[in-house]
């Protein structure tokens, strides 16, 4: 019975997590903005306001794409959604992942904001779409293949609770 309401409390949670992610993404986009700005104003004397980064002529209008939301949200998915991981070796993993997504997302603003500056506009419009569309996702993974590893942890988000619910079932 206690493995039934632990994985109705993680379905419950995930579910939460993904349907009011707008109430605390201001609160991802504000760190993130803040973060990336810092290393931005020592080296081009940028300014910040409204999560925009000025820099110069020029600026980065930091939107929820920009924090990485997403990928918050698909970490955490992926520790509430594998059996076996109790509350607090979760609250660990995603403290660790969190903090390897944002500097990830720091050097990525960062890098992308000099392309900008440098007035290499292709580059720029190129790096952003790969590492939107297509590295996001593959670092997440890779997180997530790393905390795995730190945290010994044998179980499959999804496929393991599956697997326990068929042999219950049988």
């Amino acid at each position: 019975m206690k493995y039934y309401i632990s994985l109705g409390a993680r379905l419950f949670v995930s579910l939460m997590a993904v349907w009011f992610m707008g109430l605390y993404s201001f609160i991802i986009l504000d760190i993130s903005a803040y973060l990336s700005y810092l290393p931005l104003k020592l080296l081009y004397n940028a300014n910040i306001a409204d999560n925009v980064i000025y820099l110069g002529e020029k600026s980065i209008e930091y939107v929820e794409a920009c924090g990485a939301v997403g990928a918050y949200v698909f970490l955490g998915l992926l520790i509430l959604l594998t059996r076996n991981i109790n509350f607090k070796k979760g609250l660990k993993m995603f403290f660790i992942g969190a903090i390897l997504i944002l500097f990830a997302n720091i050097i990525r603003i960062d890098i992308l904001a000099y392309l900008l500056i440098k007035n290499d506009i292709n580059m720029f419009i190129t790096l952003h779409l790969f590492t939107w569309k297509i590295l996001s996702g593959v670092y997440v993974a890779l997180v997530w293949i790393f905390l795995v590893k730190m945290y010994d942890i044998k179980e499959i988000p999804l496929w393991s609770d599956f697997k326990h619910l068929k042999k219950k079932l049988s």
